[in-house]
């Protein structure tokens, strides 16, 4: 669930000066992102409504799986529903033409899917519209999208994986870019070795590309955050079902309870006191501490001595002067940009959300307080708002696999909820 939204009357003073600079900005530039490509041209996939890129300069200009929940909700904050809505039947568009939300509107991008947020996103554009009839049409996907994960996503214990469609050729060619543009350094022995390090690499980019959650054997994992968001699809849509009077809830409530069991046994790690990702090839948990452990809270699947040890893994290991860390610091080979010390908006938002849903409103705060700074800060010395931060120096000396692009996109949305989140709770 989401905070309530609490907004600041026109007339009360900044709490933080330098947001409503911000958040100008932000008013003037979400419609600078905003693409119209309605026919299929080149790679690209049309799409039958204006979507929402993350930026508005020459980087980013696609429809992206999981950045498009976070701008939306700073375009409902915003006003901007119509825009939110396109987003989504977008994305609805998109399962209906292909069986699942592509990682982007791209044939290139739509050998891998990425991180489930449209039952999220549906839920919210609905709460704002009532429109049954479009909620029946979206009902009707998303049970599409649902049999996507269940039929081509699953592990041998029971919770989803990633992976991939994509054809050899692809891979080869995909382990050459990274090793020329991203991974400098990166050599392979033979073709065998370019596919099978391609393969791993693309099934990653179906949650964080690149992290060293893995260690570059994703096809062997459960990862957290699939599992956890595919959980709260299944309730979201057991409420959709009771809306609808259709018959359906009981299912998706017994399928979100064996989803629950499985993740308590698979993806909770006593012994690190926080949830992990779980190897079934190996039948062993992670023992790296990262972000992706707020979003069993955010769905609701911690008991509260979980929720309260996450919250201690926190405060010990990921949380500095400006933020979350993504990972916790360890040494590695490369670079990743999923990692240490790389705040990204996306994953200090679901921290912010899972940390008020367990009631940890101080923790929440503080999080949120830190992120409002930090944009702030670069805002006013760059004059824009970035893909992501340094949670150390509150700068934008971070970890990069490519050169940073200036983004409206998700750092926007979630400054928007951040800022509407500080004043309804002070």
């Amino acid at each position: 669930m989401l905070p309530p939204k609490r907004k600041r009357s026109p007339e009360a003073p900044e709490a933080y000066p330098g947001t409503d600079a911000v958040l100008s900005y932000i008013r003037s530039s979400f419609p600078l992102t905003v693409r119209e490509q309605t026919d299929d041209e080149g790679d690209i996939i049309g799409l039958p409504r204006p979507y929402s890129a993350p930026c508005a300069n020459d980087a980013f200009h696609n429809l992206y799986v999981w950045d498009t929940y976070f701008i939306n909700l700073g375009l409902l904050r915003l006003g901007m529903l119509e825009q939110a809505r396109n987003n989504t039947d977008d994305m609805l568009f998109l399962v209906e033409k292909l069986g699942f939300v592509p990682n982007a509107n791209r044939y290139s991008m739509a050998n891998r899917s990425g991180l489930p947020f449209l039952p999220l996103m549906v839920r919210e554009i609905f709460a704002e519209t009532g429109d049954r009839e479009w909620l029946e049409r979206a009902y009707a996907t998303l049970s599409k999208e649902h049999d996507f994960w269940t039929t081509r996503r699953m592990s041998p214990v029971g919770l989803n994986r990633v992976h991939h469609s994509a054809t050899p050729e692809y891979l080869k060619d995909f382990s050459s870019y990274l090793a020329a543009e991203r991974f400098p350094g990166l050599t392979f022995a033979d073709d065998g070795e370019k596919l099978a390090f391609g393969s791993q690499a693309l099934s990653e980019c179906e949650v964080w590309d690149f992290t060293p959650r893995f260690d570059r054997r994703a096809e062997e994992f459960c990862p957290l955050e699939i599992n956890a968001n595919l959980y709260l699809g299944e309730m979201i849509r057991a409420e959709f079902a009771e809306t609808l009077d259709n018959g359906d809830a009981p299912v998706w409530r017994e399928k979100a309870a064996r989803r629950a069991h499985l993740i308590q046994d698979f993806l909770w790690n006593e012994e690190a006191g926080c949830f992990t990702d779980y190897n079934f090839v190996t039948r062993t948990k992670s023992d790296l501490a990262n972000c992706a452990t707020f979003f069993p809270l955010l769905a609701g699947l911690a008991t509260p001595e979980q929720a309260g040890k996450v919250v201690q893994k926190m405060r010990g290991v990921l949380e500095y002067d400006h933020g979350l860390a993504t990972c916790e610091r360890r040494p590695g080979k490369f670079v990743y940009q999923w990692d240490f010390p790389n705040g990204w908006a996306s994953l200090q938002c679901v921290a912010i959300m899972a940390l008020d849903r367990y009631g940890f409103h101080d923790d929440a705060r503080r999080i949120a307080e830190k992120y409002l700074r930090a944009v702030i800060s670069n805002y006013e010395k760059t004059g824009d708002l970035w893909e992501k931060y340094n949670v150390v120096t509150g700068g934008l000396d971070v970890a990069n696999e490519y050169k940073m692009p200036s983004m409206i996109g998700w750092t926007a949305g979630v400054f928007v909820f951040v800022a509407e989140y500080l004043e309804g709770t002070r």
